[in-house]
């Protein structure tokens, strides 16, 4: 290989996708979460297979704060300055022999991020016995070298891919009183994501019921839309992909065919048995209602999510001294309720001397939507997941609930009608239409 064909390749053939960097980011560091110091910063991009000047980083510093993180370095990788040996300068070096390692070693700075105790110990192999450097012999290894690097460090290593994965459940009712939750998009920067949405497996719910008739929107602080679910796979709605950004918000909504179904028989099924036990089949509703609520899936139910339970069954909101009495007498653990404390606490609402806790228990049941065989018909809870290209979150707003007839400017949607795969939305000043 000529010295020409050496310097084409090593100023053409080394730049890296986003995801080769942050591959050779991860090896190097650890992860792509921690954030590197200057010097850091300095050896992955030297790394990378350019040869990036350490006074151009000393310059984009300068501008950042002590320590970046890799999105950031990615950009600096990007706009780098790299240094360039021309043919010209080679030849003449290797010509006239006037590059001695001690001018080398004596033009690294102070402060330089260049380590000069390394830099003489690279030299050592290609000086010659006259105190010269062997350009070209050094060129090539250099050149060899960053090619094993970056293989080595940025190779294909599909079981090491990163990915972002956002999952959050949620639950909803159409009828008596629409009721419903809003996730607040957490990114530092924007970022492509994309959004699924699945009924979640509640044995309360009746086959087929909700199917085809949930959709998710995402609309910005400015309440125009982003996104909405526009396809429908095996019980799976999708969004695409789209841009989301910081304070974007997320909401689940009902198309509106549940609302119209009938209720069911009259006659009611036994919530509390004759010795004030609660009814096996009460208790596994109690059961599907607490994974329900349990938005982050950690298997408790934290403050916010037994405030948005109490107030979605038809309660007031939970007060700071309910919550207390709730963690001292029932079953908690990290500071949530487990779900044997949420079951006690309705046997221990089911003994009510005065007997009204069974017209109490079913006020509760038929706000979320059950009707008196224990069956979900207007009420159902779903998974949302997300795809985004960084690290993200899903804030959830507990409760957010709407009237039905209610104005809600979070529904003011600019675009007025939507056709996708499984619906047909129209939109005319703020009423919903099902096509």
């Amino acid at each position: 290989m000529s010295q020409e064909e050496i310097l084409e390749e090593d100023h053409d053939s080394y730049f890296m996708s986003n995801r080769e960097f942050r591959n050779l980011y991860r090896t190097i560091v650890g992860d792509t979460k921690t954030q590197v110091n200057i010097r850091q910063a300095y050896t992955i991009l030297n790394c990378s297979g350019r040869n990036i000047a350490s006074a151009h980083l000393n310059n984009q510093w300068q501008y950042l704060q002590e320590k970046i993180a890799v999105d950031r370095l990615y950009d600096i990788y990007i706009k780098a300055e790299e240094v360039i040996i021309t043919k010209d300068e080679v030849e003449k070096a290797m010509r006239t022999k006037t590059m001695k390692a001690d001018d080398i070693l004596n033009s690294v700075k102070e402060g330089s991020l260049v380590n000069k105790q390394y830099l003489e110990y690279i030299l050592q192999e290609f000086t010659n016995d006259d105190g010269c450097v062997d350009i070209g012999a050094l060129l090539e290894a250099t050149n060899k070298s960053k090619r094993d690097i970056v293989k080595q460090l940025s190779g294909p290593r599909v079981e090491e891919d990163e990915e972002f994965v956002l999952k959050v459940r949620g639950c909803m009712t159409v009828d008596p009183i629409v009721k419903c939750i809003s996730y607040t998009v957490d990114v530092d920067n924007p970022t492509f994501c994309e959004f699924s949405l699945s009924l979640a497996e509640n044995s309360d719910v009746p086959t087929d019921r909700f199917k085809n008739d949930l959709f998710l929107v995402v609309y910005n602080q400015d309440r125009e839309l982003v996104g909405l679910t526009r396809s429908a796979s095996n019980g799976v709605y999708k969004t695409g992909m789209m841009t989301v950004n910081p304070g974007d918000e997320v909401m689940v909504i009902g198309i509106g065919t549940t609302i119209k179904r009938k209720r069911s028989t009259t006659e009611r099924l036994t919530l509390i048995e004759e010795n004030n036990k609660l009814s096996r089949r009460f208790r596994a509703t109690l059961m599907n209602i607490f994974e329900s609520f349990d938005v982050d899936q950690d298997q408790i139910l934290n403050k916010q999510e037994m405030n948005f339970y109490t107030v979605a069954s038809g309660d007031s909101e939970l007060t700071d001294q309910d919550w207390d009495v709730y963690l001292s007498g029932f079953d908690n653990r990290d500071g949530g309720l487990t779900m044997g404390g949420f079951i006690k606490i309705h046997e221990m609402e089911a003994i009510d001397p005065e007997g009204n806790a069974s017209a109490d228990l079913w006020h509760s049941l038929h706000c979320l939507g059950y009707d008196n065989q224990l069956s979900s018909i207007f009420g159902c809870s779903y998974d949302i997941e997300g795809l985004p290209c960084r690290p993200s979150r899903l804030t959830p707003d507990l409760p957010y609930l709407n009237h039905l007839a209610a104005h809600n400017p979070n529904f003011n949607l600019t675009p007025p009608h939507f056709y996708f795969d499984y619906f047909d939305l129209l939109i005319a000043e703020k009423i919903y239409i099902l096509l």
